[in-house]
């Protein structure tokens, strides 16, 4: 395939044409032995976005863990509360039959 082929000059003004192979793929096409050692290449820039990704995870955690213990520091210390106890059901001092209306 040649470069006017590729650009598209002799195609048909509908004709789809194939999109210009990228940086990577001339290399490729160029040098195949190259493909273990640019294989190589990005997997190790995967792995570094990885750790680099990882690191500043770690970090975040660290810094909100820090963060709440600090705000933990600063605050007083906690009231007692007590919950004040209702009578069961048994002791309501509500006597259903007495609001009911006389039939006499």
């Amino acid at each position: 395939m040649t470069d006017q082929e590729r650009s598209g000059a002799g195609a048909a003004p509908g004709a789809r044409t194939e999109p210009r192979p990228s940086r990577l793929r001339q290399i490729l096409q160029e040098r195949p032995e190259a493909r273990s050692r640019l294989s190589r290449a990005v997997a190790s820039l995967l792995a570094i976005a990885l750790v680099a990704l990882g690191a500043i995870g770690a970090l975040v955690i660290w810094h909100l863990v820090r963060r709440g213990r600090l705000i933990r520091e600063r605050l007083s210390p906690p009231r007692i509360v007590r919950i004040p106890e209702f009578p069961g059901p048994e002791v309501t001092g509500h006597d259903p039959d007495h609001d009911a209306a006389s039939t006499a």
